[in-house]
């Protein structure tokens, strides 16, 4: 073997110690040769919409850093558990549901209406008498007594029973003259109107079924400043007052007002409960009145309810009804949205025998479109007559019979 020959099976080495290509020497005019990929990349040329050319993109598993935190996060994120299919709610169950949900809502608004009530059982014998109770009629006996102030005692003014007819489908309103002369349990003969001052709402309402045969055993009490506060709730009440009665009205502020400020009270009396006269006055004296329709406040139809004076005790008992008649319109004229907000402001100044859940059965009579109809016991009808009592007091006599049969043909029908 010569100084410069190889073994065979190797390749001689380059000068710069790189092995020799085994390629042939590329001849002018023959094909580029193409360069080999480095660290295993691989390239696409995406598309986008439509076939136009998106930016170019690469794609290589670890192209760049971002591309490996997500790697990195999608090996950490646990898997999610499979989603148990949801059950639907059954349309007995959505039903229920639903009563639930309006009865706590009917309960929640019945008690912000009559929450306010004070409420007081009568105790010992009222002498109800059952037998001239029919279906369908509810007796209430309803009282205004005359004091200003919450002492819930005093003789009443006025004195009703409010007879609630679901089979005629109608509210009827009896009124009976306080001067009326009845038999009073341990008192004697005297005036209706002192039965309650005697021996409160239970001797009142027991005086009532023993001289008029009723069968009344739920009663309802306001005194005549509670009264004021029931006539604003209802946003006032609009009755037709003549000049007179207007001028009257004023009088009877004015004598309640001094009254309050020797006792020391406030009569919550002010400057806007006064009617002017035509000559630009608040003249209780000789003042003339325009007359008229009028919206009256609270403290005006209290006022209204009970002027006497003017034309006599049979009179007020109308006044009195024409003030209850008007509420009604004006609970009607309000409109349903605002009966929550007239209860609301009426409850609390009432005392009755009847429970929440008592006056929430009423409601329906109420708040409906019933018709309303009153009369006053005893009348003419019933031979009454003033007189005067051994004591010289003014009374009311009539024939006790006729007046129990009107007053009963009135209320039951028949």
């Amino acid at each position: 073997m010569g100084k410069h020959e190889q073994p065979a099976g190797r390749h001689r080495a380059s000068p710069n110690g790189r092995r020799p290509s085994r390629r042939k020497k590329e001849e002018p005019g023959s094909r580029a040769r193409r360069e080999p990929l480095r660290d295993h990349y691989y390239y696409q040329e995406p598309y986008g919409q439509r076939g136009e050319r998106a930016e170019f993109e690469d794609i290589s598993s670890y192209s760049s850093e971002s591309r490996r935190s997500a790697d990195r996060r999608q090996l950490k994120r646990p898997a999610k558990p499979p989603r148990s299919p949801r059950r639907k709610m059954g349309l007995g169950k959505k039903l229920c549901l639903s009563i639930a949900l309006l009865f706590l809502v009917l309960i929640g608004l019945g008690w912000y209406m009559l929450g306010g009530l004070t409420v007081h059982r009568l105790e010992g014998e009222i002498s109800v008498n059952r037998s001239v109770g029919q279906a369908g009629v509810k007796n209430i006996a309803l009282f205004g007594l005359d004091s200003r102030d919450n002492s819930g005692w005093g003789r009443s003014d006025a004195i009703m029973v409010l007879s609630l007819n679901s089979r005629e489908h109608k509210l009827k309103i009896a009124s009976f003259m306080r001067d009326s002369e009845v038999y009073i349990e341990d008192y004697g003969y005297d005036k209706l109107t002192h039965a309650y001052a005697y021996g409160g709402p239970e001797l009142a309402v027991r005086t009532l079924n023993e001289n008029f045969s009723m069968d009344i055993e739920d009663y309802v009490t306001v005194n005549f400043y509670e009264m004021a506060k029931i006539v604003d709730a209802f946003g006032g009440v609009e009755l037709e007052v003549s000049g007179d009665e207007m001028r009257e009205v004023n009088r009877i502020l004015w004598d309640l007002n001094k009254e309050a400020e020797q006792e020391g009270l406030a009569s919550g009396i002010t400057g806007k409960d006064y009617f002017t006269a035509l000559d630009g006055t608040h003249n209780a004296i000789d003042g003339e009145y325009a007359g008229g329709k009028a919206l009256l406040t609270g403290n005006q139809a209290v006022a209204y309810a009970r002027i006497r004076y003017l034309d006599g005790d049979s009179y007020r008992a109308g006044r009195q009804q024409q003030v209850l008649m008007g509420l009604k319109d004006r609970l009607k004229s309000r409109g349903p949205l605002a009966w929550p907000g007239i209860a609301h402001g009426v409850a609390p100044n009432c005392e009755t025998s009847l429970d929440f859940l008592d006056a929430m059965g009423l409601l329906p009579f109420a708040l409906g479109g019933m018709e309303m109809e009153s009369t006053t016991v005893p009348g003419e009808e019933d031979g009454a007559y003033d007189d005067e009592n051994e004591e010289g007091l003014a009374v009311v006599r009539y024939d006790s019979d006729l007046a129990v049969q009107r007053l009963h043909s009135f209320l039951f029908g028949g």
